[in-house]
C-alpha cells in the first residue's frame, strides 16, 4: 500500500512518448539487417568490377572461347547491372526508414518537453498550495 503512495502517474505526454520510442525503435530494427544488405552487395558489386576489369584480349583465342568468355563478360555485366539496382532500391527504402525514425524521434522529444512542462507545473502548484496551508497554520 505505501508503494501506491510513493507511485507517480503517468501523464499523457509520457505516455505517448513511450508509444514514439517504441515505434522509432521498431524502425530502427528494420533498418539493421537493410543497412548490413547494402554493404554485402557493394562489395560484391567490387568484386563484379574487378573482374570486369581482368578480362585478357591479349591471347589468341579460338571461337569456343571467344563465345564462353562473351557468355561470362555479359553475366557479369548482368549481375553488376543487377547489384547496382538493388543498391539504388535499398537506399530508397533506408531513406524512407530513417526519415519515419526521424519523425517518431521529433514526436518523441516534444512529447517529453510537454510532459516536463506538465510535471514542472504540477510541482509549482503544489509548492503554491503547501505555502498557502503553511501560511494558514501560522496565522492559525
Amino acid at each position: 500500500v505505501w508503494k501506491l503512495k510513493f507511485m507517480k502517474k503517468k501523464n499523457l505526454f509520457e505516455l505517448l512518448a513511450l508509444k514514439e520510442t517504441v515505434s522509432s525503435n521498431k524502425y530502427i530494427q528494420k533498418l539493421k539487417p537493410l543497412k548490413e544488405e547494402k554493404i554485402k552487395i557493394i562489395n560484391i558489386l567490387e568484386q563484379l568490377n574487378a573482374l570486369k576489369e581482368n578480362k585478357n584480349l591479349n591471347k589468341d583465342l579460338s571461337g569456343w572461347e571467344l563465345k564462353s568468355a562473351s557468355n561470362i563478360e555479359k553475366k557479369i555485366f548482368d549481375q553488376i547491372s543487377l547489384a547496382e539496382t538493388r543498391i539504388r532500391n535499398l537506399e530508397t527504402e533506408i531513406n524512407y526508414l530513417e526519415k519515419k525514425f526521424l519523425d517518431h524521434e521529433i514526436r518523441k522529444k516534444r512529447s517529453l518537453e510537454k510532459s516536463a512542462l506538465i510535471n514542472k507545473t504540477a510541482y509549482l502548484e503544489n509548492e503554491k498550495k503547501e505555502d498557502e496551508e503553511l501560511q494558514a497554520l501560522r496565522k492559525a
